[in-house]
């Protein structure tokens, strides 16, 4: 049955090579390119500064004139084995032959799973011993274990570094992915024995525009050989490029080829947005856009600095845009049909110019456990359980900017047994007074976070770095049975890979180990209640049951049989709770390997 299915794999894909070999060439609306890209153009790059590097690859690439890129790391020790790995002397003569020496961060840890501030400082410690030893300040950078932090763009490109490599194992196109996170394809002897013609049907991709990144280790890897190639097989990859007439180079000369400062302005990281991402220069918002929503509407949630103006920017005459606004001063770009064949069609750039600070609002506005807020001009109301105790309720709000303040502050318990007053400030002195206003509905309820969007985002990944602590402002509490095991919340498109959220937000719950889970206290009043929720199963193939829980009694038993690697909606029977404050959880039982994300949970009154 495997080797059927291998076969099977292997006719599809033989099938859709032609198809992936005659796409056409992106478009450049933009003026990205410095000159045509050439077809066999491809780039080389070794991990880890392994001791063949030096003994092995070099020797061989500079006998067949191609350049190549060197990531050098720590692993966070004080000092390297020299019988595995380069001497600081070997690496300078690697330098010296003309071969690009990169940075691989010094601890070559995940640097998804840390803050930002963790991640620039392990790039700036590497970048310090590489220059201590008198070579070049790196330009590149390689991602440790593929692990993207988009957080850390915005430093990394201000401190001159131009491209980091990725991986993803496809074709690096530079007028549609972001330089920052190029892909690339692995080799190691393990792949090669598994399809011998790999290498070579990578090569091919170098077409219409695309460029092969291939990632190395050592060659051979002695302190991990599972990664490694054999010299004479890496002799013969190399051959074939120089007998059919490949040109090969470093990471930083794909600079030679487009302009690196205007594509990392405009080719912005595209997980931050459903549609797309933005980037931001001066008072200039770039939004870049792979896939418009059917209405054709763009907003950002947290922009509250007014937009003056927005044009498509391959548009010479700069015809304008129409922004809407909203209650809150929240601005919407409505963008109407184009043809690609004038703005290009992947990615579409919109930019759109800011005009002074932002202004005095509030965008976001919650009791957790309780009803979502409906914000309408100068009024919040909130309808909440008949059980809830009005007199010290605790609000968290946002105003879209730490430049905008409130009082009462967020956070600050208070009386809303009658309506309370909430006055932000912004930069410019300028105030706008919010009328809260709570009021006892018999079966009102809510999830506070149902979709795990709501929370401080430069928190995400301190979060991730102990896995079970929740981010600030995600409301949902974070269950670890013993330390390490993954419980958290995480981009879906991101390293956990899921399909698209059926809601289309962009992030879920993630539980991974037995008896780990999340769970969120909310107010009920006494009656009958049903729990539904989104959940798609990420790794092996069996899985484990998800329990739901009230107070610690189980109502709910979803049997791991039931979840799929595709979304499904699953909804609860009806089961009875008295009135008060009660704990919902979820949590995985027993089973041999059980990972799930959840998402967009809903708890409905019944009667």
């Amino acid at each position: 049955m495997k080797n059927r299915f291998v076969m099977l794999c292997g006719m599809v894909a033989m099938l859709l090579m032609p198809l992936a070999m005659v796409r056409a060439a992106d478009p450049d609306p933009y003026g990205i390119l410095l000159k045509p890209i050439p077809d066999k153009l491809v780039v080389l790059t070794f991990d880890d500064a392994c001791l063949s590097h030096a003994t092995v690859v070099t020797p061989l690439l500079k006998k067949f004139g191609f350049g190549a890129t060197f990531y050098v790391t720590m692993f966070g020790r004080t000092a390297l084995d020299p019988k595995q790995y380069m001497s600081w002397e070997q690496a300078k003569a690697v330098e010296g032959m003309g071969f690009e020496i990169g940075n691989h961060g010094f601890g070559h840890g995940y640097m998804n799973c840390g803050s930002v501030e963790s991640g620039i400082n392990d790039i700036a410690a590497m970048e310090d011993i590489i220059v201590k030893n008198k070579m070049s300040k790196p330009s590149t950078f390689c991602w440790p274990i593929y692990a993207v932090n988009p957080g850390m763009f915005d430093a990394m490109t201000a401190n001159g570094y131009i491209f980091a490599r990725g991986g993803h194992e496809r074709a690096y196109r530079p007028l549609v992915d972001n330089p920052l996170d190029a892909p690339s394809f692995t080799f190691h002897d393990e792949r090669l024995n598994g399809n011998k013609n790999c290498f070579t049907e990578v090569a091919k991709m170098a077409t219409n525009g695309c460029i092969a990144i291939f990632t190395f280790h050592g060659v051979p890897d002695l302190e991990h050989p599972t990664v490694g190639v054999e010299p004479k097989r890496f002799e013969e990859l190399m051959t074939y490029l120089k007998d059919n007439q490949y040109t090969v180079i470093s990471m930083r000369d794909v600079a030679k080829y487009v302009d690196a400062a205007k594509i990392t302005q405009l080719l912005a990281y595209r997980h931050t947005q459903v549609w797309g991402g933005v980037t931001a220069k001066d008072n200039r918002l770039y939004f870049c856009v792979d896939q418009l929503p059917a209405d054709r509407k763009l907003t950002l949630p947290d922009l509250t600095t007014r937009m003056t103006s927005a044009w498509m920017l391959a548009d010479s005459k700069k015809k304008p845009l129409t922004i809407i606004k909203a209650d809150s001063g929240l601005q919407t770009i409505v963008v109407p049909e184009f043809s690609p064949a004038d703005y290009g069609d992947g990615p579409v750039v919109i930019v759109a110019e800011l005009k002074g600070g932002p202004i005095a609002t509030v965008t976001d506005f919650v009791f957790p456990g309780l009803p979502a807020a409906t914000i309408s001009k100068n009024e919040i109301l909130v309808n909440v359980p008949m059980a809830t105790d009005l007199t010290k309720l605790v609000p968290i709000y946002k105003t879209g900017s730490p430049q905008v303040t409130g009082k009462p502050a967020s956070g600050t318990p208070n009386d809303f047994t009658r309506p309370q007053t909430y006055t932000v400030t912004a930069a410019d002195g300028s105030t706008k007074a919010f009328i809260v206003k709570v009021k006892p509905t018999l079966g009102a309820v809510g999830i506070s976070n149902p979709s795990f969007e709501k929370f401080d985002a430069k928190a995400l990944n301190e979060g991730d770095a102990e896995y079970g602590k929740a981010p600030r402002g995600a409301i949902w509490n974070f269950k670890q049975t013993k330390p390490g095991d993954e419980v958290g919340i995480s981009v879906v498109a991101g390293v956990i890979g899921a399909g698209p959220a059926p809601d289309g937000t962009r992030h879920a719950a993630f539980i991974h180990g037995i008896g780990n889970g999340i769970s969120q206290s909310v107010v009920l009043d006494k009656g009958n209640y049903e729990v539904s929720f989104d959940v798609v199963m990420r790794r092996g193939t069996f899985g484990a049951n998800l329990i739901v829980s009230i107070d610690g009694r189980q109502v709910y038993t979803l049997e791991s049989a039931k979840i799929v690697k595709d979304w499904n909606r699953y909804t609860s029977p009806m089961f009875p709770v008295d009135s008060g404050t009660h704990t919902l959880a979820f949590t995985l039982g027993e089973g041999p390997d059980g990972h799930v994300l959840i998402d967009n949970v809903v708890i409905r009154y019944c009667r």
